[in-house]
């Protein structure tokens, strides 16, 4: 392969690179570890001393950041009669150390502030917990401390197990049930349960905490210089037994992230490169064959520090979501194209799904799904009707009946007869009734549909067109999600109803009439819009952010910090 030379400059830097690696592993910045609380030498023991609203009144005059705050805080004091929470009978409790150091590790949730007043409660503490200071329950420090670190736990946790508020989330485009944390009781089992309670009692979705794990990785070359690769015009892909400067450059990269454990031939396209190529496009949802085409360097130019960007985002819809997804549900990602069914938090098969075009996308919301139609009618959207139909049918008057459909009064569900109408008067004004498609092998909604009745009118269903899903990206759909296997959908959704076997569910796909199975369960689903994810050895997976979504709350997230961020 012929290829114009990259400028000597970065071939130096990919094996300088090469060489420092072989001497020293670059480590990730580790969180500072907690402050040290002890009470060794406090011997006397004193009540827990106990806030009145005249002190809370003041505390919040002098710390109006933490204002929103002041009537959480007040409730919370009330329902316990004033009594400490932050200290016991001998001093201020470990606990008071571990969140202190959550402050002060705030970049970790992604989040890249400081919150109001931390550097005060670390210097109260150090004093409080120091050995020059003799405790003897309540006075001023005391109280301010206690009251600073219960806010600031308030508005922690607004922030980071809360995330952005309702408002803005949906108009983000996300709608789907946000479940509102009562963080009095939250602090209330933090406390009870001890200092380890602070990492692993979060209202969170463990998909949050392995991206947050993951995250280290992108930290460690956030700053890597990241030019922009191309391949010569005149070349369609690398490929095996290729060698260049720009494999070079394609294998430094590849290393950097974690695709390519080791060059063994630098600027030579060998067997540990393709892998290495196939692993990266397996973990970007492209084609895998080993080739470095222009989607590969499309993916391989976003920058680390992009991808974090990116990565935070994902952790702040997982904070949205929260715990609500839990034991078994149905979760279809809208940017993976693929549905998940869950059985008790565990994943049991998947599917290739189709999902709406950017200009009639996917809607971002939960629900239950309730009944089964077999052999369905397609009920044909208003927008389909004014804007495909009806130009159709004033070119060519058979196209309904070549497509298996008829025309029905809105009120009384009745067949109308249409023949001899002049179309042309409706291609401008409302058209007055309803279309439907019968049940059959051209029915675009296939052979079965599943309903989860909402208000976006979205529900799955099977599809005439099965080509489509083997393409890598595929928004082809009006909005409704099309599934690769909804006759394996039926069957486990009706598995426990002997009625509904394997014969009886396959008869009931071919009828010219619907057949409409309630669940005596409901199913939850959720439709999702996440395009990182993480496993449980740390690899990351993307997604094309196929609606901008994510560009949309990268800049929402950099520029509405919650109440009492500085």
């Amino acid at each position: 392969l012929s290829m114009p030379r990259f400028q000597s400059v970065v071939f130096t830097a990919v094996c300088s690179f090469l060489l420092a690696a072989c001497q020293e592993e670059s480590e990730a910045p580790r969180p500072e570890a907690p402050i040290a609380v002890t009470a060794d030498t406090i011997i006397a023991t004193f009540p827990v001393p106990t806030l009145d609203t005249s002190e809370i009144n003041a505390f919040f005059e002098t710390h109006a950041t933490l204002l929103p705050f002041a009537g959480a805080v007040a409730d919370y004091y009330a329902a316990g009669d004033g009594k400490y929470v932050w200290f016991n009978t001998t001093g201020v409790k470990e606990q008071a150390g571990f969140f202190l150091n959550l402050l002060r590790n705030l970049s970790t949730e992604g989040i890249d502030d400081t919150l109001a007043y931390s550097r005060r409660s670390d210097s109260l503490l150090q004093i409080i917990a120091g050995a020059g200071y003799s405790y003897s329950g309540g006075d001023a420090q005391t109280a301010e401390l206690e009251l600073l670190l219960t806010s600031q736990f308030f508005a922690y946790s607004d922030r980071v197990y809360s995330g952005l508020n309702e408002n803005t989330s949906r108009s983000l485009a996300w709608y789907i049930r946000r479940k509102h944390l009562t963080l009095s009781e939250l602090l209330d089992t933090l406390l009870e349960q001890g200092p380890e309670a602070f990492v692993s009692v979060l209202p969170l979705h463990p998909q949050y905490h392995l991206l947050k794990e993951a995250s280290s990785q992108l930290l460690r070359i956030q700053d890597a210089e990241w030019p922009v690769l191309s391949l010569p015009e005149d070349v369609r892909y690398l490929q095996a037994g290729d060698s260049s400067e720009l494999v070079a450059a394609v294998q430094y990269r590849l290393h950097l992230l974690g695709d390519q454990d080791s060059i063994v031939q630098l600027g030579v396209f060998d067997t540990v490169t393709a892998l290495a190529v196939r692993h990266f496009q397996q973990r970007h949802g492209l084609s895998v064959d080993g080739h470095a085409g222009p989607f590969f360097f499309r993916e391989l130019n976003i920058s680390p520090a992009t991808r974090l960007q990116q990565l935070y985002a994902n952790m702040e819809r997982y904070r949205w979501l929260g715990n609500s997804m839990q034991g078994s549900y149905l979760l279809a990602n809208i940017p993976e194209f693929k549905l998940y069914v869950i059985e008790e938090d565990t994943l049991a098969w998947d599917m290739n799904i189709i999902v709406g075009k950017a200009s009639t996308g996917t809607i971002i919301f939960n629900d239950e799904l309730e009944q089964v139609v077999f052999s369905p009618y397609w009920i044909v959207p208003s927008s389909i009707i004014r804007n495909e139909i009806i130009p159709a049918m004033i070119k060519d008057k058979s196209y309904l009946q070549r497509n298996n459909m008829e025309v029905y009064h809105l009120q009384n569900r009745q067949t109308i007869a249409h023949a001899g109408w002049d179309w042309s008067q409706w291609a401008k004004s409302g058209f007055p009734y309803g279309i439907r498609q019968r049940p059959g092998a051209g029915n675009a909604l296939g052979r079965v549909k599943f309903l989860f009745p909402n208000q976006y009118y979205i529900y799955f269903h099977d599809t005439p067109t099965r080509d489509l899903f083997s393409r890598t990206q595929r928004t082809f759909s009006h909005g409704c999600i099309r599934l690769s296997e909804p006759a394996r959908l039926a069957k486990y959704l009706l598995r426990n109803d002997s009625t509904w076997n394997r014969a009886a569910i396959d008869s009931a796909m071919y009828l010219q009439q619907s057949t409409y199975v309630q669940l005596s369960t409901p199913v939850p689903v959720f439709i999702t819009y996440f395009t990182c994810r993480a496993d449980s050895s740390g690899t990351l997976y993307w997604s094309s952010d196929v609606y901008g979504h994510d560009a949309a709350l990268i800049k929402a997230l950099k520029a509405g910090a919650a109440v009492a961020i500085n």
